[in-house]
C-alpha cells in the first residue's frame, strides 16, 4: 500500500513525461499556468481531478455498482461492447457510462511527471486537507488506465487521433513500465470514488434526486424532442393496452343477449384480448419489481461482503 509520506506512485526511471526534468517554468500541458503560481496549480489539480458530486454520493455507490476498482473493462473491450468512447475533461464523466457511450478522462501530461509528483502531489498531506484530497483523487484516477489499457491495442486505441486518450509518442514498453508500477495503489489510498469501476449514468441520475437533491447528475439530452422520446414508448404501451381493453368492452356491450352463432365468438374473442392484455402488463410490472429487486439483493449481498472484508483487515 501507498502511505502519505511516500513519493510518486511510480519510479523516475518509468515516468512518461520528462518536461520537468529540464527547467520547465509551467504546468506540462498547460503552458498558461505558472508552476511558481501554487494557487493556480491547486485551483487547477481541484478542477481537474476532484468532483464534488461524486464525493457526495459516493458513500452510496454502492447502490448502483459493485464495489471493486477492477471492474473497467479495457478499451478494445469497450468497442467489443460497442461503445463509443467519449472524451471528457470532466472529472466526474471518467469512466460513466450510458447505453452505447462511455465517457473517459484523458491522461494529462502533469499526472505522468515524477517531478510534478514530488513537488505537488508528494510527501505528507495528512495536515493539509485539499492536498490530501487532489492526492486520493490522482492516485484512483491513475490507477483507471492500468485496467483501461492491457493490451498493446488498448494503448493505439487510445493514442487515435480523435481520442488522444494518452500523447502519442510513448510506446507500449514504456506505458508498461510505467503501469506495472501501480499495482501496489489500494482502495484505501484512493478517492471512494476509484473503489468502484464503471458506474452507469442511468442510475445516477435516477439517484441524483434523493442523493443531490437535483433533477440529474448529468443532462443525456439538451433539446426538448429528444427528452420527450424517451416517454413515447412507454406511453404508446400504455395506450395500446389501454385501447384493446376499451375496444374489447365496446364489443361486449354492444351485443344483445339474444344473438347468438358469430356474435357470442366475437364475445370470446375480446374476454380474451382482454385477459391477455391485462396478464401481459401484470407480467412485466412483475418482471420489473423482480429484476430491481434482484440488483438490490446482489448490492446488499456485496456491500455486506466487502463490510467484512474491511473489517477483517
Amino acid at each position: 500500500m501507498i502511505s502519505n509520506t511516500q513519493l510518486p506512485p511510480f519510479e523516475l526511471a518509468h515516468q512518461l513525461t520528462r518536461e520537468l526534468d529540464k527547467s520547465a517554468r509551467h504546468v506540462p500541458g498547460y503552458p498558461h499556468i505558472s508552476l511558481d503560481d501554487g494557487g493556480r496549480v491547486g485551483v487547477l489539480l481541484t478542477r481537474d481531478l476532484c468532483s464534488d458530486d461524486l464525493d457526495r454520493v459516493a458513500h452510496k455507490l454502492w447502490w448502483m455498482s459493485k464495489q471493486d476498482s477492477g471492474s473497467i473493462s479495457p478499451l478494445h473491450r469497450q468497442l467489443v461492447k460497442r461503445r463509443a468512447i467519449v472524451v471528457t475533461e470532466d472529472p466526474k464523466l471518467h469512466l460513466v457510462w450510458i447505453y452505447d457511450r462511455i465517457f473517459i478522462k484523458p491522461l494529462p501530461r502533469y499526472i505522468t511527471s515524477y517531478a510534478f509528483w514530488r513537488d505537488y502531489l508528494s510527501g505528507d498531506t495528512r495536515s493539509d486537507t485539499r492536498r490530501e484530497r487532489i492526492r486520493r483523487a490522482a492516485l484512483g484516477y491513475l490507477r483507471t488506465y492500468r485496467h483501461l489499457i492491457q493490451h498493446e491495442s488498448d494503448l493505439r486505441i487510445a493514442q487515435e487521433p480523435s481520442l488522444c486518450l494518452v500523447p502519442a509518442d510513448i510506446t507500449w514498453e514504456q506505458f508498461c513500465n510505467f503501469s506495472s508500477c501501480l499495482g501496489s495503489i489500494g482502495d484505501r489510498d484512493v478517492s471512494l470514488r476509484y473503489a468502484y469501476g464503471e458506474i452507469r449514468l442511468t442510475r445516477l441520475n435516477f439517484y441524483a434526486p434523493f442523493l443531490l437533491r437535483r433533477s440529474y447528475f448529468q443532462r443525456v439530452e439538451y433539446q426538448y424532442g429528444s427528452y420527450f422520446a424517451r416517454f413515447y414508448g412507454p406511453l404508446l404501451f400504455v395506450f395500446g393496452i389501454a385501447s384493446v381493453v376499451l375496444s374489447g368492452l365496446q364489443v361486449i356491450v354492444s351485443v344483445d343477449e339474444g344473438q347468438a352463432g358469430w356474435m357470442g365468438a366475437t364475445v370470446w374473442i375480446s374476454v380474451t384480448a382482454i385477459v391477455a392484455s391485462c396478464i401481459l402488463l401484470l407480467t412485466l410490472g412483475f418482471l420489473l419489481v423482480y429484476k430491481v429487486a434482484r440488483e438490490w439483493r446482489f448490492a446488499i449481498r456485496d456491500r455486506l461482503r466487502t463490510l467484512e472484508e474491511q473489517a477483517a483487515r
